[in-house]
């Protein structure tokens, strides 16, 4: 078992392509009782045994022989760990506080009691060379209705799913056939890393003042065999673009070339910043950030992205966004929407769909001007705020970082500004407790 101390316990141009199915991106963070974003939306998502409503108390809900079980078949791939040990151990093994209660459910088990028949998928960077060739790895691939990606480091998942030369491992191409229509559907699903790897190019590591600092330039993608070193090298890996810039990298490739994700996304740091200027940089038009406790089925059929759990989707759309030359990543017209569980979005439409009541009599009076704008759930208040104040507009200020070592911005480095700004295309829905945000218009400046 694993123990932790209680203290430490705390738009698109065109449609998807016809052939693709359904992704289920997860932010991270999520809670194991979950059942809006794990049954409702994942669970739901296969189309299998979908009436049932598992018992939260139970690990054994399911049968684990996948010739016969009515649940649907999940293959958890936790290439995403530190090694083997690691990612075997997160899938048998519950997480503990230190009087013995569960503190994180471990992969068998959270399936287990959202009424999935799981199986695990060992296939990690001191294993890779064998595990990704392995027939009867191949054959599981084959049969999973779900092939659910972990958490944890993006570049160990690449690492282990593809060659050097960035082409497709055994595994990998079985995963891609299933995808292109072969041998039955399946959903593919990432929560925080395993969300990551599904792009096309994936973006990751630092913070959303160094992403516009350095000017939305990202370096070239980091080469599958340099898995360890992923981020920012042209200056070394003591520098500060290494620590705060970003990193690309060839990912799977299951989301549209013209769509970008990005997850833990308002939660453990306001990453609005982070994802614009990465999307700038891969010429990409429409972003999905995906905050924690969060699920988003994208239906690549129907264009649609519909959210469930407990947080928030932000879609970033730069269709008609236009960048202000500057020595820092400065851009005028990005148009965010906010949504929560129940609320869709139409990735070809670029249109939000919401339940909730469009706010007529506006409740603040004033506005709401962040002093830390990427800080924690920073950004959800200036756009929730923006919708249902009295002000038409909140200015959010993004402070220069500093650190107690280690590499330093300049002096110069300046406060940088983000706008939010309610115009005629702006609409804000609210109820019980939630809000839905459409197209504020947010500026760097």
């Amino acid at each position: 078992m694993r123990f932790a101390l209680l203290a430490l316990t705390a738009s698109l141009a065109t449609a998807f392509p016809a052939h693709a199915g359904k992704l289920f991106l997860s932010g991270g963070g999520y809670s194991d009782t979950n059942t809006d974003l794990f049954v409702n939306g994942l669970r739901k998502a296969t189309g299998i045994d979908s009436a049932t409503t598992p018992n939260l108390n139970s690990v054994s809900n399911c049968s684990t022989d996948w010739a016969t079980t009515r649940c649907p078949r999940i293959l958890v791939v936790t290439s995403a760990s530190a090694s083997s040990a690691v990612g075997v151990d997160a899938f048998q093994n519950d997480l503990l506080n230190t009087n013995g209660t569960v503190s994180k459910r471990g992969y068998y088990n959270l399936f287990q009691t959202h009424g999935f028949s799981p199986k695990h998928l060992n296939l990690h960077i001191d294993n890779y060379s064998s595990a990704a060739y392995s027939s009867a790895n191949v054959a599981l691939v084959n049969q999973a209705d779900v092939v659910f990606f972990t958490g944890g480091d993006q570049a160990k998942i690449a690492r282990s799913l593809f060659k050097d030369d960035g082409s497709d491992t055994p595994v990998a191409a079985a995963l891609r056939a299933r995808w292109n229509g072969g041998a039955g559907s399946v959903v593919v699903a990432g929560d925080s890393a395993g969300n990551h790897v599904l792009n096309a190019t994936m973006h990751g590591v630092g913070i959303s003042y160094g992403y516009l600092h350095f000017n939305a330039n990202l370096p070239s993608p980091t080469p599958i065999a340099s898995f360890a070193t992923f981020g920012d090298t042209r200056e070394g890996t003591a520098a500060l673009r290494y620590y705060d810039n970003g990193g690309t990298m060839k990912g799977l490739g299951f989301l549209p070339t013209t769509l970008l994700s990005d997850t833990h996304f308002d939660a453990r740091s306001g990453r609005l910043g982070r994802l614009a200027a990465a999307m700038q940089h891969l010429g990409i038009k429409q972003g999905l950030g995906v905050d924690e406790n969060t699920g988003v089925l994208v239906d690549t059929t129907a264009n649609t992205a519909r959210v469930y759990g407990g947080g928030t989707l932000t879609v970033v759309d730069a269709n008609a966004a236009t960048r202000v030359t500057a020595s820092s990543y400065k851009v005028s017209n990005l148009r965010v929407s906010l949504l929560s569980s129940g609320d869709s979005y139409n990735t070809s439409t670029r249109a939000v769909s919401s339940s909730k009541a469009l706010i007529g009599t506006r409740y603040y009076s004033g506005y709401y001007d962040s002093a830390d704008v990427f800080g924690p759930f920073e950004t959800s208040k200036s756009l929730t705020r923006v919708v249902d104040q009295s002000s038409a507009y909140n200015v959010g200020s993004a402070p220069r970082p500093t650190y107690s070592s280690g590499p330093q911005y300049p002096t110069s480095a300046p406060t940088l500004k983000v706008r939010f700004t309610r115009d005629a295309s702006s609409k804000g829905y609210y109820s019980a407790g939630k809000y839905t945000v459409e197209k504020v218009k947010v500026d760097f400046e």
